[in-house]
């Protein structure tokens, strides 16, 4: 059993002092605290719909850019509400994703960067992260203090969201300024030593139409490993302006951080080696940077039936990284060689704009809700120099002696000065058609055109200057049996370039990767629980995909496979069972694999895929107080299969379950409006196991040991 390094200890709060002056200031601004009555306005993916207060959803926006009702839905969008952001206290978006059915982790370069493998597909690089519906660049892109809740369009999101991967896009949605008034301060802290502190304020500003919101995070956290610390100061103020026609916001994120990066096991001969406790790189590794992202969106409603919105997205990274990488294991003597690799100075930046119009129509007797619009994105990456060092031995991961490996190295002449560069430009329309009561068809098209051109090396060379343009349709039906039951089926097609990551190199001939679904289904929805069973086949052409091997620089080896197929059920249940009772259930079968490419690897899996997962999470609120307060407790296990760890399936993940658990305790006879308490558990029962590949024998990851941590609020 993994032994734990330190006790609960401080965390790092922010000063009360600082929060108690925030709250004062902005009192005064606010003239009062009652709250503000302002005319309503709908402003879709900026403040989502449903009842949050407990698991079922019955609204989402992510698939229409409007708010449409669970049943009339001809996509699957699976919800992480705020409840359940709340009683499951997820610390990375990887925690986030556990009880959605059908995505497992991929290739998070050592825990840095946000993965997923939806229906078969995606990596950290496919730009399926949306934060309130604008491209994210690679990296972490949730932060559980500003998080409203998370959405997952799955199947081809090309049609409102471009170049994309056919298994889907999840869409973060922020915490937006409210008009009434609350402030609520917290720390959580963790048993692996350290933890953190944050206060969200926000409220109206007077009787102007404006309210602001302002959350501040400091953490600093212990690895869960022998070595390595999480750290993070974060602030994200917004302001928001409402008046009859006309609904404005503005969002700013500055977060500066500090993540271990842990390469995670060696596999050898089908096992790993070494122990799960000790690490096999140095205690100077890490990736550090600062992200800034500014959101605005700005709506006005033309009549009451049709309104347009202005969406711009920026986002900006300064990422460096030191990395200790293990080269080459010799079985013989239990040696493991390891080299020093960084990058130094890496930029990342995404601007996006869009222009829609949002309608509500009767023509011919027909209702139709309408988007159509028009968008350009631009997507950034410079690198500055790529520092490597030779191969370095002495290192046994049997009995892990750390400090042999400095981190010093030369300029990689093959890897510096990498650079990237993709645009486009898109027009679409969809149109939700209401054949009657029981009948709608939603027919799409997206015209889309993009240009990439990307190079790297000390006397720079290019690589990649292509472009396209392309039709992607899209169409949609739904049959309405009754009130609470609805059928449904879908045709999409996705688009995307393909790009080399920094650190990897080509083999073959360059292809833009295409992909298209067939999907059918039923939802069911009674108002206090829905569920939803899919069946789906994707066929994706011209996929990019790690070939398991380094050339002589150290990099990954890609190359582009002919043609990949996955074929899949889906079935989940969230909602509550009664006053005391809710319930998240979910379970997916897919079967991803290689359809046309070498000789070597057709019928092989697609790495990373398990054809098996599934959970459960139980949730029981007592009835009575307990202590002048509420009590509310929950539990659940998941099951992730096992897993072909390369493109050659020549070694396998092993499948796992793990148990995570809560209890809360809240009261407002304590401080304030309302105190809390809760305790969460991940892997309460300790269990050892891998949670994605990179790709070789070289780079597995880890899951994390039983951790336990202990949060208090108090809202004023």
């Amino acid at each position: 059993m993994l032994q734990r390094k330190h006790g609960f200890k401080r965390a790092g709060f922010v000063p009360l002092g600082v929060c108690t002056g925030l709250v004062i200031s902005c009192t005064v601004l606010a003239g009062e605290n009652a709250p503000m009555q302002l005319p309503s306005i709908q402003v879709d993916g900026v403040q989502s719909a449903g009842d949050d207060t407990d698991y079922r959803a019955g609204y989402s926006s992510t698939a229409d850019k409007t708010e449409t009702p669970f049943l009339q839905q001809s996509q699957v969008v699976d919800t992480v509400t705020r409840q359940q952001l709340k009683d499951q206290a997820p610390q990375t978006l990887e925690d986030v994703i556990k009880f959605m059915p059908g995505v497992v982790v991929s290739n998070n370069f050592g825990g840095t960067q946000d993965s997923f493998i939806k229906r078969g597909f995606g990596n950290s690089d496919d730009g399926g992260v949306l934060r309130d519906g604008v491209r994210m660049p690679i990296g972490r892109n949730f932060q559980r203090v500003t998080t409203e809740r998370v959405e997952m369009l799955k199947g081809p999101a090309s049609l409102l969201y471009g170049m994309q991967e056919p298994g889907g896009v999840i869409n973060v949605i922020t915490k937006k300024p409210q008009y009434q008034w609350n402030s609520t301060l917290g720390g959580t802290l963790s048993d692996q030593g350290g933890g953190d502190g944050w206060f969200d304020v926000t409220g109206p500003l007077g009787d102007s139409g404006f309210a602001f919101r302002l959350i501040g995070q400091n953490r600093d956290e212990d690895y869960w490993r022998n070595f390595g610390q999480n750290k993070s100061k974060l602030v994200a103020p917004s302001l928001s302006y409402e008046s009859d026609d006309l609904s404005f916001l503005a969002a700013y994120e500055y977060n500066d951080y500090s993540n271990t990066l842990d390469r995670g096991a060696l596999f050898y001969n089908g096992h790993h080696v070494g122990s799960r406790d000790k690490r096999l790189d140095e205690k100077w590794t890490r990736a550090q940077g600062q992200r800034q992202s500014l959101n605005t969106t700005t709506e006005y409603r033309l009549d009451p039936t049709s309104r347009v919105r202005l969406t711009t997205g920026w986002v900006y990274d300064h990422y460096n990284d030191y990395q200790a990488d293990p080269s080459e294991y010799r079985p013989a003597t239990g040696e493991l060689t390891r080299r020093f690799r960084r990058n130094v100075g890496a930029n990342r930046e995404n601007a996006y704009l869009s222009l829609d119009w949002i309608g509500n129509k009767t023509w011919l007797g027909i209702d139709h809700d309408l988007v159509t619009g028009v968008d350009y994105e631009t997507r950034r990456e410079a690198n500055g120099d790529f520092l490597q060092s030779s191969n370095v031995g002495g290192f046994y991961p049997a009995d892990p002696q750390y400090g042999l490996l400095p981190p010093v190295g030369k300029v990689n002449p093959s890897n510096t000065n990498g650079k990237s560069h993709i645009k486009g430009q898109s027009l679409y329309v969809k149109d939700t058609i209401h054949l009657g009561e029981k009948w709608i068809l939603a027919p799409g098209l997206r015209y889309q055109h993009y240009s990439i051109d990307s190079g790297a090396g000390l006397d720079f060379k290019q690589t990649t200057d292509e472009g396209e343009s392309r039709l992607l349709p899209f169409l949609g039906l739904v049959y309405q049996m009754r009130d609470d039951l609805s059928l449904y089926g879908n045709y999409s097609q996705s688009f995307a370039p393909n790009e080399m990551e920094t650190g990897t190199t080509f083999e073959g001939t360059y292809k833009s990767e295409t992909g298209r679904q067939y999907e059918v289904g039923m939802k069911y929805d009674n108002g206090d629980w829905t569920s939803q069973l899919a069946v789906y086949d994707i066929l994706k052409k011209n996929v990019q995909q790690n070939t398991g091997e380094l050339d002589a620089f150290g990099n990954m080896i890609q190359r582009i496979a002919g043609e990949v197929q996955s074929n899949g059920l889906e079935w989940s249940m969230s909602g509550r069972l009664n006053a005391q009772w809710s319930v998240i259930a979910n379970y997916a079968y897919t079967d991803a694999r290689i359809k046309k490419d070498t000789r070597q690897t057709e019928g092989n899996r697609l790495f990373n895929v398990a054809r098996h997962v599934g959970g459960a999470y139980l949730t029981y609120e007592v009835p009575a107080d307990i202590f002048a307060g509420r009590l509310r407790l929950g539990s659940g296990a998941r099951y992730v299969g096992k897993r072909a760890g390369d493109i050659s399936n020549s070694f396998e993940l092993p499948d796992y379950t793990t148990v995570d658990a809560f209890a809360s305790w809240k009261t407002s006879h304590l401080l304030g409006k309302e105190t809390s308490l809760q305790l969460n558990a991940s892997n309460l029962t300790d269990r050892s196991y891998f949670v994605a590949s990179g790709g070789n024998t070289r780079r597995v990851s880890w899951g994390e040991g039983r951790t336990l941590r202990l949060t208090g609020e108090v809202s004023f």
